[in-house]
């Protein structure tokens, strides 16, 4: 039986444990022995070590960098290998030794008070967008409407070799949930479909890596402008977002073997699109501490009303069986001196942990995405877009269609806002197992397996024809310049005249060798 994705160790561990995680360094010019000896000059270098790191200007140690530092302060003698230990803020429940709580407490059963500490390592080192018209698609929504939007970032998890034992998250794509948005933020609405694009990712080999949301505020709209809110002045998360940031993370633990648990912490990142110090739309990655992660699990933190940049420790329980532990942070006073401070409110700088984002000097295409500069006009439009006007399905599915010639079925295939709503339109369901092959043919770019596929599942016919009932014939004549064309066919050309398809039952104009619908060629 296969494991499911939640209790499998991501692939990326497994690569990076199996490495010996040394930095090699090349002999060098203080180097007096021969080249296949070392000395304290040359020899390879920890992946913990907090001088190269240093040089590097690498804030945070890897993850595995982090487990290995542990594993080395056990000693060599130790049997122990799972160093890792989760914190808790919540009481420990089910304790033999007296009644629940309130009515019984002890040392065991009552967690620690938590000292914040900064995070010296992270869990993912790096966000690397795949392109440029990713993002920009997700923009849309916002340079239409005004409204600010949230979107999960879809891809996977890779080693990332700048960093010691780094990883990287790999974004292919952007799913937008159904959500409420304003001007002024977003709020989350149920999601009919979430195990459904759970199901699609498992069949591409992809995951949620993290999720996205823009704060963007338009300075000069003519110059394409906006706002520079986010800086070392003002915050960098706020206190909600740090706890909304801190519930995904939850939701999305990190499995791993160096753990009792088989948890610790997690790989997903949070991605803010909002304007730098050039008052142009950047991304800034971070996710927020274990520390942080564990005080949300136990709901004891929440927002100031005013101030975002403070979050503040509940004082009083949510029932009587809630408990809330103490929570401080040290700072320096006026006189230079470190001193204890009660986390009531608290900075939440202490709770983040920055993660570089950007795109690769050359993009990179998991799935194709209509640009400005293409031949080709149509986009397929993002699901849950509604409220801007833009339906998936009816018209815009049969004119995406048509950009494709009968050939490129496999280009057409090849995005994923099209798959997902291929598995969740409600006119003609497409069972799993289709699904399942073309998603196959997908992830390969196997062109023969795609072609396959569109001439042998009849419920893309069907649907096909639905979608072209539903957006009422306005496109029966769409024509796909650079196409070969029928010589001396026997209509003689006269205009007007049309076929029939035989698989999905769209009259097209004579003069095409394929349907200009469901991309399939003229039987004969």
């Amino acid at each position: 039986m296969e494991v499911p994705r939640s209790e499998r160790v991501d692939e990326v561990d497994i690569f990076l444990s199996s490495q010996d995680g040394q930095i090699q360094r090349p002999k060098g010019p203080n180097c007096r022995h021969p080249s296949r000896q070392k000395c304290t000059n040359c020899l390879p270098l920890d992946a913990f070590d907090e001088e190269y790191l240093k040089e590097k200007d690498i804030k945070h140690m890897s993850f595995h960098a982090h487990v290995r530092k542990l594993l080395g302060s056990q000693g060599k003698g130790t049997t122990l290998k799972k160093p890792l230990e989760n914190i808790r803020c919540s009481l420990k429940p089910n304790c033999p030794t007296h009644q629940p709580y309130p009515k019984g407490i002890c040392t065991h059963c009552k967690p620690q008070v938590v000292t914040l500490n900064r995070q010296k390592f992270r869990h993912v080192d790096n966000i690397q967008i795949e392109n440029q018209e990713l993002v920009n698609q997700f923009l849309d929504y916002w340079r239409l409407s005004g409204h600010q939007r949230v979107g999960y970032l879809i891809g996977q998890y890779q080693p990332h070799p700048e960093v010691p034992l780094g990883i990287k998250a790999t974004v292919a794509a952007i799913y937008e949930p159904p959500q409420h948005c304003r001007e002024d933020g977003v709020e989350f609405l149920e999601d009919k479909n979430e195990k459904v694009v759970d199901k699609l990712l498992e069949m591409l080999g992809l995951q949620r890596v993290g999720w996205i949301f823009t704060d963007c505020w338009t300075a000069n709209r003519a110059e394409g402008t906006v706002h520079y809110t986010r800086h070392k002045d003002s915050f960098f998360l706020s206190a909600e977002e740090c706890i909304t940031a801190g519930m995904l993370q939850n939701s999305h633990p990190n499995v791993t073997d160096y753990s009792m648990d088989r948890r610790y912490g997690s790989k997903f990142v949070t991605v803010v699109a909002s304007g730098d110090d050039s008052m142009h739309v950047n991304f800034h990655g971070y996710q927020v501490s274990n520390q942080c992660a564990a005080m949300v699990e136990a709901d004891i933190l929440c927002p100031t009303l005013y101030t975002p940049e403070l979050a503040y420790v509940r004082e009083t329980p949510l029932n009587e069986t809630h408990y809330i532990t103490d929570v401080q942070y040290t700072e320096k006073n006026e006189y230079g001196a470190e001193v204890l401070k009660n986390g009531r409110p608290l900075p939440v700088e202490y709770l983040l942990v920055d993660v570089p984002a950007g795109m690769p000097k050359e993009p990179h295409y998991t799935f194709h995405i209509a640009t400005t500069n293409s031949s080709r006009n149509v986009r397929f439009n993002v699901e849950n877009r509604q409220a801007i006007g833009q339906i998936q399905g009816g018209a815009n599915l049969t004119q995406y269609s048509a950009e494709f010639s009968s050939n490129q079925f496999l280009e057409q295939a090849t995005n994923f806002h099209f798959l997902l709503y291929l598995m969740t339109n409600e006119m003609v369901p497409i069972s799993d197992e289709w699904l399942k092959r073309l998603c196959e043919a997908v992830k390969a770019q196997d062109r023969g397996a795609a072609m396959d596929w569109a001439s042998q599942c009849e419920d893309w016919h069907q649907l096909m024809a639905v979608a072209h009932a539903n957006d009422g014939g306005a496109h029966e004549h769409i024509d796909i310049p650079g196409e070969d064309h029928y010589a001396g066919s026997s209509a003689g050309g006269a205009s007007g005249a049309t076929w029939n398809c035989g698989h999905c039952t769209f009259q097209n104009e004579v003069g095409r060798q394929d349907c200009s619908m469901c991309g399939l060629p003229a039987s004969d």
